[in-house]
């Protein structure tokens, strides 16, 4: 399966008066790193957090920003001191009738009043905390989850374009690669007589140099193995399981086996097809980083 590494993700969880909201990015990282930054009253739960994120996902750096909506950084709610309010509603008042001075008492000035706002830690359990907590993580994932898978939707079809692409100068390699040896016997036979003039040549010992020539131009077993690394990388990408690791590793040893090609083929046309070949699998590499 391919899903991408990089994704964002928001949510909101309100129960009883109490609101927390988050958001999450993940970028590309060889492993699993967490960062959470959130007040004190959700902080107490990191290591929750950090385990349930590690959970979800394989490879990448996520940060998390969990915010308590209208909450200090221990988790307080800023609420109205009606007490004092009325206090000095009640003193300004009767000031005004002792003193027989005009005018009202404006919004502006009472809110301004020491004391009038204060903060209350809000009335939540460690258990209430955690179920919020929890919530809001796994909706926020689940969010980022639909944008990376489909990120990697795309890259899949990226994937299997340039994989056609290697395979297709594979089938061109495969069918040029048998006439190679015939090829070179008969340009090491014509050379040879053209040195050896009329001189008889011994031919055991022509043979075996054909033997040993044929040998190094085999590129056979290189191709087999490149073509089964191909349908390995096209299963991956199709299968259920996160593949980023298995097709970096795919492609080390797909890029290993077309240089082989390369440098044992001596032809033209071979170098070829094994040059495209080699630009689309570095192609490759360079997408499969983005791949969790």
């Amino acid at each position: 399966m391919i899903r991408s590494m990089t994704g964002y993700g928001a949510a909101e969880v309100e129960r009883d008066g109490q609101r927390l909201s988050a958001e999450i990015r993940s970028v590309n990282h060889r492993f699993c790193e967490v960062s959470v930054r959130a007040p004190k009253v959700a902080l107490m739960f990191e290591d929750q957090i950090r385990q349930r994120i590690q959970d979800r996902f394989s490879r990448g750096k996520f940060n998390l920003t969990i915010s308590w909506a209208g909450a200090g950084g221990e988790g307080e709610v800023l609420k109205l001191n009606e007490g004092v309010a009325d206090r000095y509603v009640a003193l300004v008042k009767q000031l005004r009738e002792r003193y027989h001075i005009a005018g009202e008492l404006d919004l502006r000035t009472l809110a301004g009043i020491p004391d009038l706002f204060t903060w209350e830690h809000a009335t939540v359990s460690d258990e209430e905390a955690w179920s919020m907590v929890q919530e809001l993580v796994d909706r926020a994932c689940e969010n980022m989850n639909l944008m990376k898978a489909r990120e990697g939707a795309a890259l899949a079809a990226d994937l299997e374009k340039r994989l056609a692409i290697v395979k297709e100068e594979l089938v061109r390699v495969a069918q040029r690669a048998p006439l190679r040896p015939a090829e070179a016997k008969e340009r090491m036979v014509t050379r040879i007589q053209s040195l050896l003039d009329d001189v008889e040549m011994d031919p055991i010992r022509i043979a075996q140099e054909i033997a040993m020539l044929a040998d190094r131009l085999d590129c056979t077993e290189e191709c087999v193995r490149l073509d089964a690394h191909l349908d390995q990388f096209k299963s991956l990408i199709d299968g259920t399981e996160l593949a980023g690791r298995k097709l970096n590793f795919l492609l080390q040893e797909m890029n290993r086996e077309a240089n082989t090609i390369g440098s044992k083929a001596n032809d033209v046309e071979i170098a070829h097809a094994v040059i495209v070949m080699k630009e689309e699998i570095e192609r490759l590499r360079e997408q499969v980083q983005n791949v969790e």
